[in-house]
Formats: C-alpha cells, structure tokens, sequence
C-alpha cells in the first residue's frame, strides 16, 4: 500500500465529537468487505437490539456488492440507508455494531467495517490517503482541524494496518509516495 504525503500534513480535531457532529459521517452507509458483511449476519443477534426499530429487518441490512481491490476479498458491498442514515446508525449511541461488541465484551472494532474505523482515513486505488469529500462533516471544517491526524487516529491505524505500516504511519515516513487524489 502506498502513503499519500497528504497523509502526514493533514489535520484533524483532537478527537471525534460525536455530541457535535451526531455521526454524519455515518449517513450515507459504507462500502464494507464481504468478509465483514458475512462476520456482521453471523452474528445478527447480537445487533437486534442496539438497531432502530425500522432497521432491524436483516434483509435491508446490505445492498449492492462490487468488485474492489481496496477490499482483501476483492469484493466489496454496501451498508444501506435505513431513513436518514446507515442502517448500523442509531442516534442514542452511534454505531450499533460498535456499541453492541462493547456491551458484549468484545473488542469495540470486531464487527465495525474497516472503513468506518478508518475514517477520514480511505484507502483509494491502493493509497492511503485522507477522504476530503466529505468537508460539510464537523470534524473536517477547517476551524476544526488542529492535531495532526495520525496522532487523532493512532489507536485506529494500530488496529487496522499491518505493524509496518502502522510505524511509517507514526513516524511519519511514506517513503516517498507520490500525491494521488481519492476516488
């Protein structure tokens, strides 16, 4: 995977506000894995209750699938809007999946697509890069970007990545990759 320069001059806030933004960025759903479309329905049960009442309807869980060679299957597919957000949203709590792995025990991460974890972090094209498209969230207006982003989301890119690249990614060395824009 090659590193966006970008990556390690852009800014973000502290941390995500969720009280602030009230999870915008979670409206529009996601494309996830296949590989975690199927890890989510295996585990259903434990998501049931932590959905919006209209959202609870396993079959409006997923749309579309299409090939992605950002995705390790190579597949990826997306989350659906339910309403006015993905179908995973609740308002009372954010991510069901996330709120439902925490209340269970299990690491808050497991069930939640990678993309979402990464946030605005995005993986275009092969390059890791910083998702600007979505600039009307909160915590991408530019009076709200104060921290380097790789120190706001440290804990999410030593969750996600490979520890190799999770160590350029803390010391800052992309090793040269070239600009690229995200898709």
């Amino acid at each position: 995977m090659k590193i966006d320069p970008h990556v390690f001059q852009a800014k973000f806030p502290h941390h995500c506000a969720l009280d602030r933004c009230k999870s915008r960025c979670c409206r529009h759903g996601v494309w996830a894995d296949i590989g975690e479309r199927e890890a989510i329905l295996r585990h259903a049960d434990l998501f049931l209750p932590y959905l919006r009442p209209e959202a609870r309807n396993r079959s409006l869980w997923f749309g579309e699938t299409a090939e992605d060679s950002d995705c390790p299957s190579g597949t990826a597919v997306e989350t659906n809007v339910v309403g006015d957000a993905c179908v995973f949203f609740h308002p009372a709590h954010g991510c069901s999946l996330q709120k439902a792995a925490i209340e269970r025990g299990r690491h808050e991460w497991e069930f939640k697509p990678r993309f979402c974890i990464m946030f605005p972090l995005v993986v275009s094209e092969g390059v890791l890069t910083v998702d600007e498209d979505m600039d009307e969230v909160w915590c991408l207006k530019d009076e709200n970007r104060t921290h380097p982003i790789l120190d706001a989301v440290g804990k999410e890119v030593d969750h996600l990545f490979p520890e190799e690249i999770a160590r350029k990614l803390r010391n800052g060395n992309g090793n040269g990759a070239k600009k690229t824009s995200a898709a």
